[in-house]
This record gives C-alpha cells, structure tokens and sequence, in this order.
C-alpha cells in the first residue's frame, strides 16, 4: 500500500495491480493522526470480537460508563459493512478528526473517526455520497457542473489517442475577477520528483554516478546505519529515511528557509524507519538528498542542472521554482484555494526561494501544456535513451498537492490514454477526490 497526502486530503492510498502510484505529497499529517489511522485500518481488517476489544483497549479514550459491548458490536458492524472494500483508501481532515473514505470501482463508504490527544474517541460508518461516473459523453457537462459547484482549474483528456476534452474552468483570481485559462500557471506540489528521477536517470546514462553507489560515495561523514543506502534506494522508497524531516523549529514544512548543508545534515542524522533495503516506504526527504546530489555531482545548482538539462529541452517557459516569476505576471497565476494562505495573492511567486526542506520534491510551478511537453520529451529519446525512459513509459497515476490550495491530478495509461488535471479550487466536499476517481477508471487503470 502506498499513501498520498495532499492539502486537506492527507492519506490516499490506491491499490490498483500492476499501477504505478508514486507517493507525491508535500504536506503529511501528524504522527499521532498516522498512527490512528492504521489502528483503525488493522482493526478493519481484523476477525473476530477479541480483535476489536484489544482495539479498544489500546487505541480508544472511553468514559467510564460506555457501554462496551454496544460499542463491540457497532464496530463489529461496521467492519463487516466494509469488508472487501480496499482498492483505495482515503483520509481527510475533519475539524475534531478524520474521515476515512474506502472504495472499491464505484462502491464507496465513508468512516468517521473522532480523535483526542489521548486517543480515539468514537468511530461512526456515514453515508457515502453518489460516486462520479464519466463517460467521453458526458465529460463536458460533468465539468460544467463542477465548476456551478465551485470547482476551478483546467482539464486534459486523451482518450485512444484523441484529446477528447481541454478546458479551463472556475476562476483564477476572484479578486480581480480572472477566469483560468489553458495557460494559467498552478502550483504542482511534488510533481518535482519526477524531475529529479529524470536528471537522476541522466546523470547515470552520462556515466557520472551508478544507481546502486552507496550514498557514501558522495557525502562526507555517512552514519553507520545509513553507509548502505544506494542511489536506487533512495529512487525507489527503499531508504528508510522517513518522509519528512522538519522540525518544530520551522514556522512551515514547505516554506520555512533550510540551506542544503542543513537538509544534509538533518537527513543523515534521522532515525531511519528500517534497515536499507528490507523494506519499502515513499520519503520526499530521499528526493531532498537526491537533489543535493545532483548539486555535488555536477557543481550547479539543482534548479541550474533541470534547467538547462531538462526544463528548457522540452521547452517548459512557463515552469519555475518557488519566489521567482519567470517575466509572468499576477494574472498568469491561478490563487490557491488554502485552507493556507501565504502571500497576497496566494500564489507561488510569493512564497519565498524553494527552501531545501523540499527541494528536488516540490517547490514548483508548471502548466497544463509544460507537464505534456516535459513526459513527452521524455518518453521520445529526445534527452533520456530507451533504458532510462523506461519508469517514464509505465501506466502511472500521481497526485499532487499542497495545502495552500493547489491539486494535481495526472493517469497515464499507454499508448492512448493521458489525464491531466489542475485544481486551484475543490468545490464540494468530497467531489476533487470522487473525481480523481473517476478519471483514473475512465483511463482505464
């Protein structure tokens, strides 16, 4: 199972067989929320009566005169409600907890989990709203009314190797009443990854590293534990490194400015989650010291090497990296839609320099038209040969986001399908998730 965090969406899970789901997430949720989630998650999957009292013994906070045995048998219910029921699993943020969101095609069901500091306080099975259904028929008019419920951004459908819908809709910039455009530049949360695997991938079809070099090749004062991490590792979740590694210190976990000998340092000093190797877990912190090795390796900067390397082969003019505007103006950006707001307008630009508790996974800004034009140089041989294209010519899907507002939405399933979709703007509860859905079943994942 891999997971996926994107603004109030925090764990997105997709079970699909032989389906590249990468883990592209800027924002993760607290340890204390995680740790709920997979003890619901086991006692779900768990049998018998025992299995759930052992499960409120140790995961619940009750009062004294809860009536355990009404509670045993609402969960025993509730489990049997969604049994079977795994081939996505979400989590979104509720005010005093979260939501679980269990699919299965178009079967869903929705489990709330109420959450103290102390533990979970009660979990209610809720009703499930009616599941997005698209057709090429009716993928029009499914926008149409998505954008009546407040949803914005911009859409790409190709279908059988014709692009059967390309439309903007919803606003940019309500304030200054902008519409989006084809053209309107949106915050990408962690699509950078697949920068950095790409400029990875050509540093290797250069000769200048191998995939299976230890880490140690090319930092300085490598901790023991960590001597055996390899390139690959660090590729493919095998690290061990956790996630994220910013601290209380740091006023954000995106924004908050660390230099890279600082990202180094706190990278190879993290406890690692298991030994290199033995395991598999997405680490945006593994990108982050990807990308400072591609600054040693080639003696440029990060942003400097996909640039010139990757960035301006495809012809991305409209791509960049956080506090820069690339000669845009306000009025090319779509705002953010929060539920954090940084800068006015909530755009990109006014962030502030890509900090390195990001960078080489995040940071950046893109368009429709620039993504098409980055897989597509990929995919032709034109930077990447055939042996170091291959990852880039899988049927994938990634999400993306952050939590000033931004989703990404993308689904790749050769020789004709490709999806791309912006969000500035989520509409409805519930709805941007139902439609990613939606999308990756119309594509045929």
């Amino acid at each position: 199972m891999k997971l996926i965090g994107f603004a109030t969406l925090l764990v997105f899970a997709s079970l699909s067989a032989g389906i590249a789901h990468p883990v592209h997430a800027q924002d993760g949720p607290p340890q204390f929320v995680r740790d709920a989630v997979d003890a619901v998650m086991a006692m779900l999957d768990s049998d018998g009566d025992a299995a759930i009292e052992a499960f409120i013994n140790n995961a619940m906070t009750l009062s004294a005169d809860r009536d355990r045995e009404a509670l045993i048998e609402r969960l025993s219910a509730i489990r049997d409600e969604v049994l079977g029921i795994r081939d996505g699993v979400a989590v979104e943020a509720e005010p005093d907890g979260v939501r679980l969101i269990l699919s299965a095609g178009a079967v869903e069901k929705q489990i709330r989990v109420v959450l103290g500091p102390e533990g979970i306080f009660d979990i209610y099975l809720l009703e499930a709203a009616e599941s997005i259904l698209l057709t090429r028929d009716n993928l029009n008019e499914t926008f149409d009314r998505l954008e009546a419920e407040g949803m914005s951004g911009v859409v790409h459908v190709r279908l059988d190797g014709e692009v059967a819908l390309e439309r903007a809709f919803g606003a940019a910039n309500e304030e200054l009443g902008l519409p989006n455009t084809i053209n309107t530049v949106f915050g990408t949360g962690s699509r950078p990854i697949d920068y950095t695997r790409a400029a990875v991938y050509l540093l290797d079809q250069q000769g200048r590293i191998a995939l299976d070099d230890t880490i140690g090749t090319y930092f300085e004062g490598v901790p023991r534990d960590k001597r055996s991490i390899t390139i690959r590792h660090l590729m493919t979740g095998r690290s061990g490194l956790p996630d994220f590694f910013h601290t209380d210190d740091d006023w954000d976990p995106d924004l908050a400015w660390i230099d890279r000998r600082t990202a180094e340092r706190r990278l190879l000093s993290q406890r690692l989650l298991f030994e290199p190797g033995t395991d598999s877990k997405h680490s945006h912190g593994a990108f982050v010291l990807l990308a400072a090795l591609i600054e040693r390796v080639t003696g440029k900067t990060y942003y400097g090497f996909i640039r010139e390397s990757l960035l301006d082969p495809a012809g991305m003019s409209r791509t960049g990296e956080y506090g820069e505007s690339r000669g845009l103006s306000v009025s090319d950006f779509a705002v953010g839609g929060g539920p954090q707001f940084v800068g006015l307008p909530n755009i990109p630009p006014n962030w502030g320099p890509t900090s390195w508790l990001i960078k080489g996974s995040g940071g950046m800004y893109s368009t429709r038209d620039d993504l098409l034009k980055f897989y597509d140089c990929l995919r032709s041989g034109k930077v990447l040969d055939a042996g170091h294209n291959e990852a880039f010519r899988q049927p994938s899907v990634h999400i993306d986001g952050s939590d000033r507002g931004f989703e990404l939405f993308s689904a790749y399933n050769p020789p004709g399908n490709e999806i791309y979709l912006f969000l500035n703007a989520r509409g409805e509860r519930g709805k941007a998730r139902q439609l990613f859905r939606a999308l990756e079943r119309l594509a045929g994942m």
